[in-house]
């Protein structure tokens, strides 16, 4: 069956098919809503037993994954990704037996004529979803909800440019309105000003690869982007900012108590799925005591930024890779 997108978000929740082809050519959102389905059957991630990732397999795997049982009891999950015409076969094969498991297929933008495609919306045994950009007529509206929905107000001209510069796919849109949500701090308000200081390039920024990096031990990383960061005409106080959004949010994080790639699936909002595995590492290396601590002096060194006279952008560059050593430090340990 096809989905219309008011019916998407309700099934990705509770999805009513075993065998679900995600497809269309913003590839960062149907990711996005392949791990929303794998998050949707508790523990099946973290089981290798429930769990299965394929990267276009051919019949017999596929059909062999997909049916296979589950030895430690729960659902288990086969995600496929860059999924072919070639799977078009054993999913008919699927479809006369639906299998236990929940089966993903991920794939790029099928025409009309995909045999995939057309199989998987004509059959009630499954379901298709289409995953394109948002025109960029609606985008403007949709940060200012999104960001309104965080308790951040966004200003009409300001969410204007946002519409002009930031690309309509899902993944951009997202992380962006992330990165807004931290720059905002405790301010809870974007101009225009704020919008183009922490977005210059339209969200592909190196302030956000600088806090990264610092955050996992990269001490030359750190250095490289903050260099670009400043050339792009970026303030210290800015990266600073940035940087405590990310150091509170794990430490939300760091007090569930969970392992850390829970603790990162658990977070809200999401973290932007390109950057799970840098969000988990740098959980893993700092622990709470380590967290407060950090927090204290990235509040000490931003208000240094603000009222004295220092050299804004050697103190932060110092004071980011202090930070990095330390990480760096936790990692040998």
């Amino acid at each position: 069956m096809k989905l219309d997108a008011a019916r998407v978000d309700g099934f990705l929740k509770n999805p009513s098919t075993a065998i679900v082809l995600i497809h269309g050519p913003d590839a960062g959102l149907v990711a996005e809503r392949g791990l929303a389905l794998v998050r949707g059957v508790p523990g099946a991630a973290a089981d290798p037993f429930r769990f299965a990732e394929l990267q276009n397999p051919d019949a017999a795997t596929l059909l062999s994954e997909a049916t296979a049982a589950s030895l430690t009891g729960g659902r288990r999950v086969v995600r496929v990704r860059d999924a072919g015409e070639a799977l078009a076969k054993p999913l008919e094969t699927l479809l006369k037996t639906p299998p236990d498991s929940l089966v993903i297929l991920e794939a790029g933008d099928l025409t009309p004529k995909s045999k995939l495609r057309a199989l998987a919306e004509k059959h009630a045994g499954a379901a298709s979803i289409a995953c394109y950009a948002i025109d960029s007529g609606r985008l403007p509206k949709i940060f200012a909800d999104r960001l309104r929905g965080q308790g951040i107000a966004l200003d009409t001209d300001a969410a204007a440019w946002l519409g002009g510069n930031v690309a309509g796919e899902e993944g951009p849109v997202r992380q962006a309105v992330e990165f807004l949500a931290l720059y905002a701090g405790e301010t809870r308000r974007l101009s225009l000003e704020d919008v183009r200081a922490a977005l210059p390039d339209g969200g592909d920024t190196s302030m956000q690869e600088a806090v990264d990096a610092t955050l996992t031990g990269n001490l030359a990383g750190t250095d490289r982007a903050l260099s670009l960061a400043y050339d792009e005409g970026v303030s210290p106080v800015g990266i600073i900012r940035v940087l405590l959004g990310e150091l509170m949010r794990l430490r939300v994080a760091a007090a569930s108590g969970l392992p850390a790639a829970e603790a990162v699936a658990a977070m809200r909002p999401q973290v932007f799925f390109k950057r799970t595995a840098i969000v988990t590492r740098a959980l893993s290396l700092w622990s709470p005591a380590g967290l407060a601590g950090a927090i204290s002096a990235a509040l000490t060194a931003e208000a240094a930024c603000k009222t004295t006279a220092i050299p804004d952008q050697a103190y932060c560059r110092q004071f980011m890779l202090n930070l990095a050593s330390r990480a760096r430090a936790a990692g040998r340990n």
